[in-house]
């Protein structure tokens, strides 16, 4: 088959469109032609050699194709299937997977990281990890895990967002960020959206975001409280890290609650730890999500009800080019690859 991949961890240029080894599905296991894989800044990290990868390795954890064949012991499966893959990987034993969180087992990890991904023709699965496609499209099932399954994750299954809330939304115009703005705007609430380009303000605005904030601006916090009548938001979704967690805090409104979920920036920052117990503020980290989580924003992708914004679709052997564009941060929307 043909796949994008490093033989070692560096910058774009290390990715290989080339000839590898077609996976062969073992006991439990699924072998799937990709019809499309999302690019995530997972992707990158994991290229760039934050995260550990066996090598040469295969990224990409949003994935959508079709089955071709199952391994030994797979019931339920049947081959022709459409399928979205489900990108957490777990034991299904410890006690967070027997609570239906299979993103905080003990022995978690994200397919396109702890295994070959979907930078290729084919991957093989854990055939527990496949979701029928029913009627969502193959691009629009790759858009939806790492970003809206996340976000979905954060503002409903932990922040319970709803009419009422302003909802800060820092990145706005990314992937994870555009996917927070539609599931905050599907529930009702307000959106301050932050972006450091002026020119995704219209975009932004397109998805529902009822302001756009410049997140350069020195005084970004008394801006935001000046939208919320001084009260400051009652979510903040901060995917961005260290840098911003200074100004997320400060733009939070007392009993408020900041969803944390990324460290593009770093993972280190100061805050006056004060305001969380004089202001009885919430802090919740958020790390992938369920599979119900995942089922559910399928269903309403499926109905309409969600649309990502896929800002390009490029053939696979342009996963170097996706890269770059996601280090720019350029990207408006979803990148995909199609092989």
């Amino acid at each position: 088959m043909k796949a994008c991949r490093y033989q070692a961890p560096g910058g774009p240029e290390v990715l290989r469109f080339e000839d590898a080894p077609d996976p062969e599905p073992g006991a439990g296991e699924a072998l799937v032609r990709v019809s499309a894989c999302g690019v995530n800044r997972i992707d990158v990290w994991a290229r760039s050699g934050r995260y550990k990868t066996a090598l040469p390795h295969i990224p990409g954890t949003d994935i959508a194709g079709e089955v071709v064949s199952i391994g030994p012991g797979v019931k339920g499966v049947e081959e022709g299937a459409g399928v979205l893959v489900y990108p957490v990987l777990s034991d299904g034993t410890c006690e967070y997977c027997r609570q239906g969180r299979p993103n905080l087992c003990l022995a978690r990890g994200f397919i396109g990281i702890a295994t070959d991904g979907g930078y290729a023709e084919l991957v093989k699965v854990p055939a527990a990890n496949l979701l029928p496609l029913g009627d969502l499209d193959p691009k629009t099932a790759a858009s939806l895990p790492v970003n809206f399954g996340t976000a979905w994750n954060g503002l409903v299954t932990k922040a319970g967002v709803g009419k009422g809330d302003t909802v800060l939304v820092w990145g706005a115009a990314g992937g994870l960020g555009h996917a927070a703005v539609q599931i905050a705007k599907h529930f009702g609430a307000r959106v301050i959206a932050a972006v450091g380009d002026a020119k995704k303000a219209q975009f932004l605005k397109s998805l529902g975001a009822d302001a756009v904030l410049d997140s350069k601006s020195p005084d970004f916090v008394e801006r935001v409280r000046a939208l919320t009548d001084g009260l400051g938001a009652s979510v903040v979704f901060d995917h961005v890290g260290g840098d911003t967690w200074p100004a997320s805090f400060g733009s939070l409104a007392r009993g408020g609650r900041m969803l944390t979920l990324g460290l593009t920036s770093g993972p280190k920052s100061e805050v006056d730890v004060r305001r969380v117990y004089q202001d009885e503020l919430k802090l919740m980290g958020v790390y992938g999500q369920s599979r119900d989580d995942l089922r559910r924003v399928m269903d309403l992708a499926a109905a309409g009800s969600l649309k990502p914004s896929i800002y390009e679709a490029l053939p696979l052997r342009s996963a170097r080019e996706a890269h770059e564009a996601i280090e720019s941060r350029e990207v408006q929307g979803k990148i995909l690859l199609t092989p």
